[in-house]
């Protein structure tokens, strides 16, 4: 339903999905709003005593509210709104539809919407097709609200990029990736993507590895080793968590290697 509610009336909701934006981009959009007014309707739901909480429109809010408070505009300017209902699972993906038609999400934020909707019963797949999306970007997204919360952070507030952000998710261990942002906090030298992969891999080991390829992939397995594809690669690379079982299974492997020699060949030792 439209309706024209005073903006004293209106507060911004907790449930709207975007967390940050860009300075320039609210001064150009208070700039607009001032010159042509509100061309596009606020989304609302009914709150406490009266108030409306703007699930959709959280920019364009704050600029009439700052426009309010700058005396461009009176407090009891009317302002149009589409007033809906729904379970708060819809009112968030209200919210996020209407986000990604305008500016960009950041990276973090989107993560969090799309793991609340996940949370109410959706898949990738239902959020993919819901917002035109590929699966594969809705899986990306998921895997940053799964990073250590340091490191999710750090991205929401844009101190590292989401290039970063995805290194760190090199692998899944939180407690490796809070232990590398930590140890870079006062690194002197540049920090790329590529250092902060070497570094989250480094206690790691390929599954290209000698040892690896040694051993066997099935009986690493059955012994208890762990084995993780990065988050964020386009391939099938893996990394071998558990080196100590790996080097300790390379080493069996290599007894047994020599004793079958040693009985096939007739050798008194190897």
């Amino acid at each position: 339903m439209i309706q024209s509610i005073p903006l004293k009336k209106l507060a911004a909701s907790p449930r709207n999905v975007r967390k940050s934006s860009d300075v320039l981009a609210d001064l150009q959009l208070r700039a607009d709003i001032a010159a042509r007014g509100l061309l596009q309707n606020l989304v609302v739901r009914k709150g406490k005593r009266g108030k409306f909480e703007v699930e959709a429109g959280g920019r364009r809010l704050a600029a009439l509210q700052a426009l309010a408070e700058g005396g461009a505009l009176p407090e009891n300017h009317e302002v149009t709104c589409l007033v809906i209902e729904g379970e708060e699972s819809e009112v968030r993906e209200a919210s996020l539809a209407e986000n990604f038609q305008r500016l960009a999400m950041n990276p973090a934020d989107e993560a969090q919407a799309f793991a609340s909707i996940i949370e109410a019963g959706a898949t990738p797949e239902d959020v993919a097709r819901r917002f035109g999306l590929t699966v594969r970007f809705v899986e990306g997204r998921l895997r940053l609200a799964s990073l250590a919360p340091c490191v999710f952070e750090a991205l929401a507030e844009g101190t590292i990029t989401l290039d970063m952000a995805k290194a760190y998710g090199a692998i899944s261990d939180v407690e490796r990736q809070a232990h590398v942002y930590a140890e870079l906090q006062n690194a002197w030298y540049q920090i790329t993507p590529d250092t902060i992969r070497r570094m989250v891999l480094d206690a790691t080991v390929r599954g290209s590895d000698p040892r690896a390829v040694l051993v066997g992939r099935d009986a690493y397995l059955a012994a208890g080793g762990r084995i993780e594809r990065e988050l964020f690669d386009d391939d099938a690379s893996e990394s071998w968590i558990d080196v100590a079982l790996l080097e300790d299974l390379a080493h069996k492997a290599m007894d047994e290697a020599a004793e079958k020699a040693a009985l096939e060949y007739g050798l008194a030792w190897v």
